[in-house]
């Protein structure tokens, strides 16, 4: 437990501040206890000093408290804490697991062992909450096994997560702490960022227990989306993903990420960014190898990011499933924690049953997809973004919304007046639980007049509990498929016009 502890105390100014207020509350919220009266006198220090100031203190600032204070064991624990390695990301994660599975072996040693007093000789317990407690004595099997179902509950509530079951009415306590919690916490009600400002300022990233949806035709940049936001996760929050490319191989995804990275700020003065083409057709000038092979792949896998896992489907099975994709992400979350899941994409996963209607296929995969998000790990949660692909008759009514005919967008075509309000929920009817299951529904469009410009068009159809964005462009280095916020969508980049691309990523 001296590692947890010693994970929300910042010793060196250079420390993430986010990071260590991250393990606070997710080590508040855990139920974990501490052994020594020493570490529960510096754990109800940090919980008072965060509680007033939002931000986790300093070593040095518990060691100077503890000497007013005058209690030396207790500044002595802290010398021994500013001694031990602090853990981060996944290493904190799992360590937190791992002490909470002792803890709930200790647990259902206890309460089994109440129960079999309770089924021979009977105990006395408090039963109600507040003003309406009084002592019940139990007694016999019967009421032995709801005592152990009662109390079962808070031993299997996930680590990290929320509450499986309970009782509204009776639930005061904990309602009251969970809202102290999020009142205490500015990453409270904040998800994993796409990387687009439009889009992260209005829905707050993808959040735990919610399914985001996210519909295109094919060729409009689905992929490339979801490829650009597990980079951004990954490079500038230190976050670690995981994707599940059912359509693009394994080795097409990394070929891309790293064409994204040498597009990375910090490279700015050394090279321009790299084209995918070339790197995939190992077409590289003698300078770009050298740069790919000196400045690009040396810092992507330097360690100082987090993870991109990317997992295909299994050669030996024929159908994949929701089910099958959730046991391998749990697989892999128990070895490397991760924040977010992609899913690429709803047409590729096989459902559970035999269906003669593609509507109800699909129908299906949304619907576990969804409750993959909220029952994760033992109930924990997951975000997950599920990639969907519009119909043809879908995209034909878009380009009349659009306010364009098929083939107006033709080369030598004239230009005219275009709608941003491209598509709507009910282009996705022909799998209509896309609209109940999701929490949040976005889309993205290009035709020839964005790639001119290296633009993309996105859109929120559907935001269960944040305003909707309106549509914008973002914008697009075609050559490493990098998608960043443009300020100014009246602006052409003539940098990226006349680019070819290929329309299937």
């Amino acid at each position: 437990m001296k590692t947890l502890l010693r994970s929300t105390l910042i010793v060196d100014p250079s420390d993430n501040s986010d990071q260590f207020l991250e393990h606070f509350h997710l080590l508040d919220g855990s139920g974990l206890g501490f052994q020594t009266p020493e570490d529960n006198a510096i754990w109800t220090f940090v919980q008072d000093f965060v509680a007033q100031h939002h931000h986790v203190p300093d070593m040095s600032t518990v060691h100077a408290h503890f000497e007013r204070t005058r209690e030396p064991t207790v500044v002595d624990r802290i010398s021994t804490l500013r001694a031990t390695r602090p853990k981060s990301r996944g290493d904190f994660l799992r360590h937190l697991e791992d002490q909470n599975e002792d803890r709930r072996r200790v647990l259902i040693g206890k309460l089994l062992q109440e129960a079999s007093e309770i089924t021979s000789k009977g105990i006395t317990v408090e039963v109600g909450t507040g003003h309406k407690k009084e002592k019940k004595i139990l007694q016999g099997p019967i009421d032995a096994i709801r005592y152990l179902l009662d109390r079962s509950h808070s031993i299997v509530t996930p680590t990290v997560g929320s509450k499986l079951s309970g009782n509204v009415m009776g639930d005061r306590e904990d309602f009251l702490k969970e809202y102290n919690r999020v009142k205490a916490d500015p990453l409270a009600g904040v998800g994993q960022f796409v990387g687009l400002e439009q889009m992260d300022d209005a829905l707050r990233g993808a959040k735990r227990n919610e399914l985001w949806l996210h519909a295109a035709f094919t060729g409009h940049m689905k992929s490339s989306l979801m490829l650009n936001w597990a980079y951004n996760q990954a490079v500038y929050y230190q976050h670690s993903v995981l994707i599940f490319s059912l359509e693009m191989p394994y080795n097409q995804c990394r070929r891309l990420l790293y064409a994204m990275h040498s597009a990375h700020e910090k490279f700015a003065d050394i090279h321009p960014p790299l084209d995918y083409e070339k790197i995939r057709d190992g077409g590289l000038s003698d300078k770009e190898e050298q740069f790919l092979r000196d400045h690009v792949v040396p810092d992507m896998t330097s360690g100082a990011y987090g993870e991109i896992m990317i997992e295909v489907a299994d050669p030996e099975k024929i159908d994949f499933t929701v089910s099958d994709i959730r046991s391998r992400a749990e697989t892999l979350y128990a070895k490397s924690p991760f924040r977010l899941m992609f899913v690429d994409h709803a047409l590729l996963v096989a459902p559970r049953g035999t269906y003669t209607s593609t509507t109800e296929k699909i129908n299906e995969v949304i619907r576990d997809c969804k409750k993959m998000a909220m029952g994760f790990n033992k109930g924990m949660g997951m975000a997950v973004v599920l990639l969907f692909q519009i119909s043809r008759e879908g995209y034909r009514a878009a380009l009349k919304a659009r306010g364009v005919a098929e083939g107006d967008s033709a080369p030598g075509k004239k230009a005219r007046p275009q709608s941003n309000h491209v598509y709507n929920l009910t282009f996705l009817s022909y799998a209509n639980e896309a609209e109940r299951s999701s929490d949040i529904v976005t889309a993205s469009w290009i035709d020839e007049e964005l790639i001119k410009k290296g633009q993309v068009l996105l859109q929120c159809l559907k935001s269960r509990d944040q305003k909707p964005f309106e549509p914008f462009t973002a914008s697009v280095y075609w050559p490493s498929r990098r998608l960043k916020t443009l300020k100014d969508p009246n602006v052409e980049d003539v940098s990226k016009a006349g680019q070819a691309i290929d329309l299937e990523i």
